[in-house]
């Protein structure tokens, strides 16, 4: 059914005057597929196959619904919420990936609720498996995937240049690395405070983009007995499209300190370069990347991903991917095909396999 056709079903349900001067949009995504995983490396002990079917493997599932109103002037009231939902279980809409309300005009948007994280994303936009599937790299770093209690700023774009300023009082946990997580209780000031300054070039093929983040703690003990002060992220990220081949490259530096003569706790940094290339129906993709934590010996961890999409419409194709992580025996590691998985609960293994539908709506 078309989304037009839903919007009015529900408007038929509903009082006329909630939609009087709305409009509602409804879309969707849902993904199954099947993944396979085996191997070794680093500290990764030995692992038998595995087989596995589950959604969510190119793409999380979800629901989302989102619209605008007109307030006049060039002025728009907007808002989203979005669900995510398991495809192959009777968990329903189990989790609220994002929800946020706002306005959006001639000076930019502002919006507030829980927002996407802006590095995370940068990761899955400059990545050729956009951090889904067995062959993404994000999963290969720490990241706040999602932030609690934020509020945000997106400018307008002038000559190709934009950028976006943002502010949370409770990123809730971070996935990967440390495992932090830092949530604000009475009395605590900056436990999970995130700050984050992003600025875009966007000019025809070219795309660039610098991003700062600094995630602080206030009374936050590592582990039980390790008092952090802060985490400061830096990414520079770049993308060229020449038509038959888009080529991408991220850098990235993340440095975790703690506080009373403790000093750097972690020091992580992490590079891939990706590629993407359409053949007909055919989308051709490749990532490969690294990352190492400075104050760790044998720490290297690499991973690299081979995959094609087979675009059945606009809205539907099938996907096979692989995935090979080779790592230094400091370093834990799991494959998984979420980006946002803790290192070391992933899939189990350092290769898979994987392949899938999707259809979005």
């Amino acid at each position: 059914m078309q989304k037009k056709l839903i919007a009015l079903a529900i408007a038929g349900l509903a009082s006329s005057a909630a939609f009087a001067q709305t409009n509602v949009t409804i879309y969707g995504l849902m993904d199954f597929g099947y993944v396979n995983t085996s191997g070794n490396s680093g500290g990764v002990s030995s692992s038998d196959s595995t087989h596995r079917l589950d959604s969510g493997v190119a793409q999380g599932n979800r629901l989302g619904f989102k619209g605008a109103e007109d307030l006049g002037n060039g002025l728009k009231a907007i808002f989203e919420a979005e669900y995510g939902f398991s495809g192959d279980e009777s968990t329903g809409l189990s989790t609220i990936r994002h929800a946020y309300v706002g306005v959006t005009g001639g000076f930019g948007t502002a919006v507030g609720g829980r927002l996407d994280g802006v590095r995370y994303g940068i990761f899955n936009k400059y990545d050729a498996f956009a951090g889904g599937t067995v062959g993404n790299f994000t999963q290969m770093t720490a990241q706040v995937d999602r932030a609690n209690s934020a509020i945000a700023y997106i400018s307008p774009s002038w000559s190709g240049f934009s950028f976006v300023g943002a502010y949370a009082t409770n990123i809730g946990s971070q996935t990967n690395g440390l495992g932090l997580d830092p949530q604000e209780t009475n009395g605590n000031k900056l436990d999970g405070m995130l700050t984050t300054l992003m600025g875009n070039y966007t000019n025809g093929p070219i795309d660039v983009t610098v991003d700062w983040e600094r995630v602080h703690f206030d009374d936050y003990m590592l582990l039980g007995t390790i008092p952090l002060d802060r985490d400061t992220v830096t990414t520079i990220a770049g993308s060229y499209d020449f038509g038959v081949v888009k080529l991408r490259a991220l850098w990235d530096k993340q440095k975790v300190e703690g506080r009373d003569g403790v000093g750097t706790v972690a020091d992580w940094r992490s590079w891939f370069v990706s590629a993407t290339a359409p053949v007909g129906n055919f989308l051709l993709k490749a990532t490969y990347g690294r990352t190492k934590e400075k104050q760790t010996s044998d720490s290297t961890a690499r991973k690299f991903g081979l995959g094609v999409d087979y675009n059945l419409s606009k809205r539907t194709k099938l996907y096979a991917d692989y995935g090979n992580i080779s790592q230094g025996d400091n370093s834990a590691i799991e494959i998984s095909y979420k980006a946002n998985t803790n290192a070391g609960t992933g899939l189990g293994g350092t290769k898979a396999f994987d392949f899938g539908i999707q259809h979005k709506f």
